[in-house]
């Protein structure tokens, strides 16, 4: 015996409609996971970089402090070297106590000083030049000294203030002594003579 089971139409046509879906659904699903691939993997990306830029935020805090300390330490060792630079300057210049002591063994008793300043020469008209690249690199400081002493005071009479001035001017103390200003001026009960000396060095 011979049997025929001939399927309907309908269901030939919604086998090969489900067919097709599967096949649009899984193209579907794999457009979307490799459309969502990139997109995931930027997000791991920016998450990392976010991770990441909240580990540098503390070390780039401790560069800045850092930066900081050093800009300070350099700068303290810059005033540090002018210091010493000054202070080697003036330690050069001459013994301020021991030159008293000598004006004061120098002086008659008919001398007295009412004051004691050191002077300087008067500046001279140079032409300015450019500074070297080794004078620009040099950190030393140049203190010019002054270039003596101006002296002013009292004296009883010319002859003491003239043996004042042979004393000063014996080439070991003072190279020069001038008088700048002397003259007459009423003192107690009679007269004194004022005068101003300038010794150079």
């Amino acid at each position: 015996m011979i049997g025929v089971n001939v399927l309907p139409q309908s269901y030939i046509r919604a086998k090969k409609r489900a067919s097709r879906l599967r096949g649009w659904l899984i193209a579907v699903t794999v457009v979307t996971f490799a459309s969502a691939f990139p997109v995931g993997f930027d997000v791991f990306k920016a998450a990392k970089a976010s991770t990441v830029e909240n580990e540098l935020k503390p070390l780039r805090s401790q560069l800045t402090g850092t930066k900081n300390k050093l800009s300070e330490s350099l700068s303290m060792v810059t005033d540090l070297r002018q210091r010493l630079s000054r202070a080697d300057a003036i330690r050069s210049k001459r013994p301020w106590k021991n030159l008293m002591a000598t004006l004061t063994a120098k002086m008659p008793q008919e001398v007295w000083l009412t004051s004691l300043e050191s002077y300087d020469h008067a500046p001279k008209a140079t032409v300015r030049r450019a500074a070297t690249k080794e004078e620009e690199k040099s950190d030393t400081i140049e203190l010019e000294g002054p270039a003596g002493l101006r002296l002013t005071g009292f004296a009883l009479e010319h002859e003491q203030l003239l043996a004042f001035m042979a004393a000063l001017n014996d080439g070991v103390l003072f190279n020069r002594v001038d008088m700048v200003k002397s003259g007459q001026v009423p003192l107690a009960d009679g007269v004194a003579v004022r005068f101003v000396l300038e010794c150079t060095w």
